[in-house]
């Protein structure tokens, strides 16, 4: 009679199990983004090259000058939409701010910024600021790399590993630093754009 009584009881336990299962996966799919997040960036980066582009090559701005006044405000700007962002779309989906997953992730991107700081100083030390704009473009290829570890954005392993050989080719040409910059600004841009694009299709196919 017990043995009988424990059969359903354990039924029961796998499918609650199941049940909580699937709900975490359901919340795995959700984007961490709403979507104008990757239209506000990829709007920044292609202003940000533009403005690079006519500013290093008739006001003969410096490096410091140049990420001060140009890629310092872009990048805050960035960020701050990004926050705004993540906070509306945890807040529209009634997720915690502090998941596992989201501390996770930007815990990684912190290290991946961080790390690009210090090869940024390097490269500015040897000289060799005429490869930062190609740097960047690796390390934006490994920034979507980490995010698509995300299941709601698992198609920017596509443009994670395009950029690489992208960055190879344009590498094996001398390309004057300035014309470099407006480039690959002009190419993370448009990618995040498309980015986000995908992602709403994605997101509106899965509801």
């Amino acid at each position: 009679m017990q043995e009988k009584k424990k059969e359903p009881d354990l039924a029961k336990y796998l499918e609650d199990i199941k049940t909580i299962k699937d709900l975490l996966l359901e919340v795995e799919k959700r984007p961490l983004y709403e979507n104008w997040a990757f239209y506000a960036w990829g709007g920044f980066f292609i202003f940000g090259s533009l403005v690079h582009f006519f500013t290093a090559k008739y006001l003969n701005f410096g490096i410091r000058d140049l990420f001060l006044k140009i890629w310092l405000p872009v990048l805050l700007a960035g960020g701050f939409i990004e926050v705004i962002a993540l906070v509306r779309n945890m807040t529209k989906y009634s997720l915690p701010l502090f998941s596992r997953s989201v501390i996770k992730l930007y815990l990684s991107l912190f290290g991946i910024v961080a790390v690009l700081f210090f090869v940024v100083l390097l490269f500015i030390d040897l000289k060799a600021i005429q490869y930062l704009p190609i740097v960047f473009l690796l390390f934006y290829s490994v920034f979507y790399l980490t995010l698509a570890q995300q299941a709601s954005y698992t198609h920017l392993y596509v443009h994670g590993y395009l950029f690489i050989p992208l960055a190879i080719i344009l590498y094996l040409f001398n390309i004057p630093h300035q014309i470099l910059t407006l480039i690959i600004g002009s190419v993370i841009g448009v990618s995040t754009i498309i980015a986000g694009l995908t992602s709403g299709i994605m997101e509106k196919k899965g509801r």
